[in-house]
């Protein structure tokens, strides 16, 4: 592998900001099962290939593996802080809604959110960051917003709250922003790089709502919670799986300076032409098949579509692929082994 010339950091907002890096910034995940199934040969290939955050989402769910007699297929149930309980796979980190924190509007009347973090917390978080600083890049929470919103009410009526345009889905929207708007002027005090937001908001062909519907009631909340980061000159990373063609160009304008879309299912060149010189992406390559059951030339031809599609010679594309428990382990080092080879963006 070629020499680095630059620090993950700079590296980073180079990318994001299109003013030139050495190569594209990686980011890996791994699910806790992928490395419950490859164990230490696969500790080592990433430290072989380390990814520019540290290997931090890695690390992470170490800490998740299945350990004694339980297995990667063993299902657990859990409550999470907002009172939802939901069912998921031991091997992966999120699941589906078993029991909505609130299945019915008469159950907003006495709900109470969960506190936000202490002054504790964000006083000892803008100390990490200095330490961190200036060789490592640091991102804050922007906290949940649709996927939550659906999930405290139970997916199946949260699109009926919509559809019926109910008061109640408007006040649980305005007093998430809020709660959310809370903490990100708290991360961006601390002087954070970046807020990251993540919602899933395609199916495998289409948006999950209409287009008309997504402008009018999520944009413009949307467009408060990342005023409240680009105002202060820090970036907005946005996080979409599905089919999202229609509100792409939304996203940008409202100020989303990194997105991370499933652009294999919309068609990466189509993608790459909508966005490429105007917005980071975080690439996706294809978990649904590629990934899992292609053949390591088969990812590195993919790898190399990505590039060709949202790479410039300032920035623009940052290499990621998600690893799940299926993967096999010479797909995960043609994989990564691509993202070094074929990501160098100018000779270092």
């Amino acid at each position: 592998m070629a020499t680095d010339t630059m620090t993950p950091r700079e590296r980073i907002l180079a990318s994001m900001e299109f003013t030139g890096s050495d190569r594209c910034p990686i980011h890996h995940y791994i699910f806790p099962g992928a490395l419950w199934r490859h164990g230490q040969k696969l500790l080592d290939l990433v430290e072989r290939y380390p990814d520019d955050f540290e290997n931090e989402n890695i690390r992470n769910n170490l800490k998740n593996m299945p350990s004694g007699d339980e297995t990667d297929e063993d299902v657990i149930e859990y409550e999470d802080g907002w009172g939802t309980v939901w069912r998921r796979l031991r091997g992966y980190t999120s699941g589906e809604v078993l029991r909505p924190a609130l299945p019915d509007w008469d159950a907003w009347a006495d709900y109470e959110f969960p506190a936000p973090p202490s002054d504790e917390y964000f006083e000892q978080f803008a100390a990490s960051v200095k330490e961190r600083h200036p060789e490592q890049f640091v991102s804050g929470s922007g906290g949940g917003f649709f996927q939550l919103m659906s999930h405290m009410r139970g997916p199946a009526n949260f699109y009926m709250d919509l559809a019926e345009d109910h008061p109640g889905a408007h006040e649980l929207a305005d007093r998430m922003v809020e709660h959310n708007l809370h903490n990100i002027r708290r991360y961006v005090a601390a002087g954070v790089d970046c807020i990251r937001f993540g919602d899933d908001w395609g199916g495998q062909n289409q948006l999950l709502i209409r287009p008309e519907m997504w402008r009018e009631f999520f944009k413009p909340r949307y467009a408060k919670m990342f005023a409240a980061a680009r105002e202060e000159g820090v970036h907005v990373w946005f996080h979409s799986d599905g089919w999202i063609l229609e509100i792409i160009d939304d996203l940008i304008e409202i100020g989303a300076t990194l997105l991370n879309p499933q652009h294999d299912c919309m068609g990466t060149k189509r993608v790459g032409e909508m966005v490429r010189g105007r917005v980071c992406i975080r690439t996706d390559i294809d978990r649904q098949w590629t990934i899992p059951f292609g053949t390591p030339a088969q990812i590195e031809a993919a790898v190399a579509e990505a590039i060709e599609a949202f790479a410039t010679p300032e920035g623009g594309c940052m290499l990621h692929g998600e690893v799940g428990q299926e993967v096999p382990f010479e797909n995960i080092e043609a994989l990564y082994s691509a993202f070094y080879r074929l990501g160098r963006t100018r000779e270092s």
